[in-house]
């Protein structure tokens, strides 16, 4: 490594940390050679980058080989946010494309303009608590835990590659997420809603409520997954923002029996002359994929049929309470709904699968309700 002094003016110094101003600086003496080098405000770098360069000396003293001690001292110091969130996601490629565009749209909009320019040794605790603060007044928890997720992920790695000393996200709580509400329509209510929809969409609709799918599956939806002859329909896919890839889990591939209200609304999309070039099912009024959620359009239909608001994934619950208060099996419930095991469905549904369990009470309790004629003539 380079022999050169580093020549100070504050005279002699211990080896070791100090500060100078704001700045922390380590002065490390080398194969009777003393060096500076400067870590900004982040004193943890310092001990941790000393550490390394003692440990390395030790090494280089046995060895004669002071490769490890050079690239020490020419390790850059730290580097900012915005490299630091390119070099995630340059790193994750591989990841789903609806989930890569996620985390450019949360950096683009929320954690660029905060902290972009800055060093990662300058982000601290106080800051990014804040930030969640102002993030917690205007959007939902969920959201906000969303973004702060990704800024903790990317400060994680920051952290592993000793960027930094400590990830100061990991002191900042995420905030409490009130749990999802399953508030389903009924039979009734379900009936006047379909009927007010928008006679486009109308379609895709009548699917949310008789499949129980996710919308971003129906979006990716394309007429070679969908089987007449077998009454069946292939999800395997999903789209979100326009970008598609896997379903959200392997368990969310699978086949989707076609109830008589599905098979007669994809026959009357499929007798439509215009169809897109890729085969998608459904289509937007300018006959391209859709893209992006349809609630505006769902609570137009909600609100013209006087029902109270609630969100168009409802429609997925409703098909899941429908079916439970019918008697279905949670068995199969939990197949076409593309859960993982049957515990979510007893989860989020258990009071449905009790009104059923009840009603199979009512009619077992019915045996025995006999006249007392027909018991003796029993006996």
């Amino acid at each position: 490594m380079s022999r050169k002094s580093v020549t100070t003016s504050e005279g002699k110094l211990k080896n070791g940390v100090y500060r100078r101003g704001s700045s922390y600086y380590i002065q490390v003496k080398v194969n009777g050679t003393r060096h500076r080098k400067s870590f900004g405000p982040d004193r943890k770098k310092a001990e941790l980058v000393l550490a390394e360069i003692k440990k390395q000396r030790a090494f280089a003293r046995v060895t004669d080989d002071w490769s490890g001690v050079d690239k020490v001292f020419k390790k850059s110091v730290s580097k900012t946010f915005a490299e630091a969130a390119a070099d995630y996601l340059a790193e994750r490629q591989h990841y789903k494309p609806s989930t890569l565009s996620k985390y450019d749209e949360v950096l683009r909009n929320h954690l660029l303009p905060e902290f972009g320019p800055l060093q990662v040794s300058r982000i601290n605790e106080e800051s990014i608590a804040k930030l969640q603060s102002r993030l917690a007044a205007k959007l939902a928890a969920r959201t906000t835990n969303s973004i702060m997720q990704l800024l903790r992920s990317i400060l994680r790695v920051c952290r592993r590659r000793k960027v930094i000393a400590e990830n100061p996200a990991e002191y900042v709580d995420r905030i409490k997420e009130q749990r999802t509400e399953v508030n389903p329509l009924s039979r009734e209510e379900l009936d006047r809603v379909l009927a007010a929809i928008d006679s486009h969409y109308q379609p895709l609709f009548i699917c949310l409520a008789w499949t129980g799918a996710r919308p971003n599956e129906l979006q990716a939806l394309r007429w070679s997954d969908v089987d007449f002859t077998r009454s069946e329909i292939h999800i395997n896919k999903g789209r979100v923002r326009g970008k598609e890839g896997l379903p959200k889990t392997p368990s969310s591939n699978r086949y989707i029996p076609m109830l008589p209200p599905v098979q007669s609304a994809l026959k009357q999309l499929e007798d439509l002359e215009v169809k897109n070039v890729n085969g998608y099912v459904f289509l937007s009024k300018k006959w391209q994929p859709i893209n992006k959620h349809l609630d505006r359009i769902w609570r137009r239909a909600l609100k013209s049929t006087g029902l109270r608001h609630r969100p168009s994934y409802q429609l997925r619950h409703t098909f899941a309470s429908i079916c439970l208060q019918e008697g279905v099996h949670p068995g199969w419930v939990s197949k076409v709904l593309g859960h993982s095991d049957q515990q979510t469905v007893f989860r989020h549904y258990a009071r449905f699968i009790n009104d059923a369990f009840k009603e199979n009470e009512r009619k077992l309790a019915g045996l025995f309700q006999r006249s007392p004629n027909s018991q003796a003539g029993s006996a």
